[in-house]
């Protein structure tokens, strides 16, 4: 028979419910290890690590004062290390936040590299064959008043694209490639013109070149004839070839109020017509305009603004760079534009020597040979002749480098920039073609 089960004592045996409670044990702090930065706090295992859960242990408490103390001490330190903890883990996420918020260097150089305008690989149309004004050039323009603007005039086959390449120093000797397109030999064969209208290109020193089409040029009138319905001016102008005249007038006109510097290309001395041209041109050009919000007080006298102008004489022969030769083109051309406000003398000189400062050029006159035939075997290019010029790269290198050392005026009362520039040429072009000026003068013709 089995024993009778005895009663538990209460008091003997701690009550399982009551004597076990959970206690929150905390790992403190190593003060051995060292602040980590905000960078290696950024980092996912650090953050893994610090955002541990603490360990939770099951401890069986005993009668006494030693457990409650132990206890209590140990509830204190709990609360304590879970309070710096969720700091830490503040601090943490601030540190995070503000890493990922920092803009990087790359990034600050691409939204620059973005608001910069791009740079130009070929040139664009300031104004087209239809004498239009197109928009497309301003993206290519900055808001720096740094800038040069040289043009080109002349009549047709003289050379002009070609001056211009040279001038924008993307030009080679031996290959036909350069910047703006030249006259092929398939053209020059049918007599028609190459440039229509006015190419415009901005160089990374910031020179704005523009090239022209012909003035006076048989081509474009045959163009006119057959392309336009009617003819430009409507019934204002007598006859096709005054038309062609007042067009080129205009153009020229337009290229003496917006250029620094007036390129004059010629391939024979000298066609008294042509500068006959040029003065007609000097004279029809649209006077300077003042801004009233700008200038305060008003000058009583406002000066009228004249651009500098280089004559070249291109394909000149070997006579043409004899000492007497060019001082007789020098006199000739000082003769004509003796009463002429365009600034033709003090810049550029021929004779590729430096002038005494009390005796500057007479004439901004150039001479350009030939481009020189390629070399070969042949015993004339092993012994050549005497040619008296330097040759024909030495002198295209020293005609750009004196171009581009002129000096620079303003081209209006108050400074412009790059794009003031171009609105401004802009309200020039219209000025010019409706200009009543050229009815004035058209009435004058034959």
């Amino acid at each position: 028979m089995a024993p009778p089960l005895k009663p538990k004592d209460s008091a003997s045996e701690p009550d399982a419910g009551a004597a076990k409670t959970l206690v929150i044990l905390a790992k403190p702090p190593d003060k051995n290890k060292t602040v980590q930065t905000g960078s290696a706090l950024a980092s996912p295992n650090i953050q893994t690590e610090l955002l541990k859960s603490p360990s939770i242990a099951q401890k069986t408490s005993s009668a006494g004062e030693q457990d409650e103390s132990t206890s209590t001490h140990g509830t204190s330190s709990t609360s304590k290390d879970s309070d710096s903890f969720s700091d830490l883990v503040k601090n943490v996420a601030q540190r995070v936040f503000h890493v990922q918020q920092k803009p990087t260097a790359a990034q600050s150089d691409g939204e620059q590299k973005v608001s910069s305008p791009p740079e130009m690989s070929y040139p664009v149309k300031l104004v087209d064959e239809s004498l239009q004004w197109c928009d497309s050039a301003l993206e290519y323009l900055h808001d720096s008043s740094d800038f040069y603007v040289i043009g080109v005039l002349g009549l047709q086959g003289v050379g002009k694209s070609t001056i211009m390449s040279i001038i924008s120093g993307i030009h080679s000797e031996k290959s036909k490639w350069q910047l703006f397109k030249p006259q092929t030999n398939d053209l020059k064969e049918i007599g028609e013109h190459c440039t229509s209208g006015i190419d415009m290109f901005v160089t990374n020193q910031r020179v704005i070149l523009l090239d022209t089409q012909p003035v006076m040029s048989a081509s474009v009138m045959d163009h006119m004839i057959q392309y336009e319905k009617k003819p430009p001016g409507g019934p204002d102008y007598h006859s096709v070839e005054n038309a062609l005249l007042m067009q080129s007038l205009q153009q020229a006109a337009f290229m003496m109020a917006v250029c620094h510097t007036i390129i004059s290309v010629q391939d024979w001395f000298i066609d008294l017509n042509y500068l006959r041209f040029l003065l007609s041109a000097e004279m029809l050009k649209p006077t300077t305009p003042i801004n009233i919000h700008d200038l305060n007080p008003l000058p009583e006298e406002t000066t009228e603004y004249y651009p500098h102008i280089v004559f070249v004489q291109n394909h000149a022969q070997k006579r043409d760079f004899s000492a007497s030769t060019i001082s007789k083109m020098e006199e000739t051309l000082s003769n004509v534009f003796q009463k002429s406000k365009l600034k033709y003398s003090g810049s550029v000189n021929p004779h590729n020597r430096r002038y005494p400062k009390d005796s500057p050029p007479k004439v901004n006159l150039f001479l350009i040979p030939d481009k020189e035939p390629p070399d070969t075997d042949s015993p004339s290019h092993r012994f050549p002749e005497y040619k008296i010029h330097p040759g024909y790269k030495y002198l295209t290198e020293s005609l750009s480098r004196q171009v581009l050392s002129m000096p620079r005026s303003l081209l209006t009362h108050t400074a412009l920039s790059e794009k003031n520039w171009f609105h401004y040429s802009a309200r020039i072009w219209e000025t010019v073609k409706k200009s009543t000026l050229f009815l004035e003068y058209n009435r004058l013709l034959p």
